[in-house]
């Protein structure tokens, strides 16, 4: 996966993040296949390890659960920020 194609997926992502916080089980299975896309790709441990905490960040983003302003805020805040170091972190550094 080229960083073009990372970055379309990785906007979606944002698209779905933008859509909640609360349950929206459309929107998120909507993240949750762009996740598979990316898993589907990945070529090191790194980028895998943030889509892994991406995914349970989402799970808990989607959740019927009710957040406080500050707990939201954070939780939007560590999504975009694994995001994009995710786009960042995409192709394996050469040694």
């Amino acid at each position: 996966m080229d960083p073009e194609e990372v970055a379309r997926v990785c906007d979606d992502l944002h698209e779905c993040i933008e859509q909640g916080p609360g349950e929206n089980p459309d929107v998120f299975a909507r993240a949750l296949g762009a996740l598979l896309t990316l898993r589907e790709s990945v070529s090191w441990d790194y980028p895998l390890g943030l889509l892994m905490e991406i995914e349970v960040q989402l799970a808990r983003w989607f959740s019927p659960r009710g957040f406080s302003a500050d707990e939201q805020q954070r939780c939007r805040e560590a999504l975009l920020g694994d995001i994009s170091r995710l786009e960042d972190a995409w192709n394996r550094p050469r040694v």
